[in-house]
């Protein structure tokens, strides 16, 4: 089943947000039905002919990054440009979800291919709550699409696929080229860290694989257990876990 949500104090005006829209569960399936895909807007500062610059969220709950829409860098272009701005959820993640629970049934969607059409729907029949007259639609209305990392990728993709809607983008660190065991990711911190600080990470990492290659399993689950995952069956899956430096669930270090 799903977590519910904690209650929190709203990241922005209620004015801009959240919204819902309508979108189908499989743009290939008519009959697929449709789920409440949420996002927020500010269109504060648009005048007539400005753009619209669209962000998806990618792979996390949107709820604190709805703050975007008044407060970073891509609010600012929007200012300049006399434009409005979006932050969509990525569907699956937040309370943008096709059921009740992660089962595969509902997950069978969630996809780079769903996902770039929910951007492309949004797009064309997206309706913006205080504006006094409807946009024009694309390309009339310039549509400009940001994103940084795998929201990157979506961004880039969306211009390579839709050049008929999407006017520009901007896809900050976007990892196009696909990579299986990206070990590079880390070389960077290898190479301009403080020396004790690789040191401990390297003392830490050789500590660790020399318990999941070995053959105990009581020395493992204690490991496990450390790191609060004791019910995590495959050491693959640990290890994994434990190989991003940041949890963007807790938003702590790991």
């Amino acid at each position: 089943m799903l977590k519910a949500a904690q209650v929190q104090e709203p990241a922005v005006d209620e004015r801009y947000g959240p919204f819902y829209f309508d979108q189908p569960v499989n743009h290939s399936d008519t009959s697929s039905g449709t789920f409440k895909h949420r996002y927020w807007a500010n269109s504060d500062w648009f005048q007539s002919g400005g753009p619209v610059i669209l962000y998806n969220a990618g792979e996390a709950d949107a709820t604190d990054r709805a703050k975007y829409v008044t407060n970073s860098s891509i609010a600012q272009l929007a200012h300049q440009l006399n434009g409005i701005v979006i932050v969509m959820e990525h569907r699956c993640y937040g309370e943008s979800q096709i059921g009740t629970d992660y089962s595969v049934q509902y997950l069978r969607t969630l996809n780079t291919e769903q996902a770039l059409e929910d951007m492309a729907n949004i797009i064309r029949n997206v309706k913006f709550p205080y504006l006094e007259s409807e946009l024009p639609p694309a390309p009339e209305t310039k549509w400009i699409i940001y994103g940084g990392s795998y929201s990157g990728n979506l961004a880039a993709w969306m211009r390579y696929r839709y050049p008929d809607i999407v006017f520009a983008v901007i896809p900050s660190s976007a990892p196009v080229q696909m990579k299986y065991n990206y070990y590079e990711y880390f070389n960077t911190i290898r190479t301009y860290g403080p020396e004790h600080c690789v040191n401990a990470i390297e003392q830490v990492v050789r500590y660790v694989d020399r318990i999941l290659f070995g053959l105990f399993d009581e020395p493992k689950q204690q490991l496990k257990e450390i790191f609060g995952v004791k019910d995590l069956i495959h050491d693959d899956d640990f290890a994994e876990r434990e190989s991003v430096l940041y949890d963007y669930d807790t938003k702590t270090k790991l």
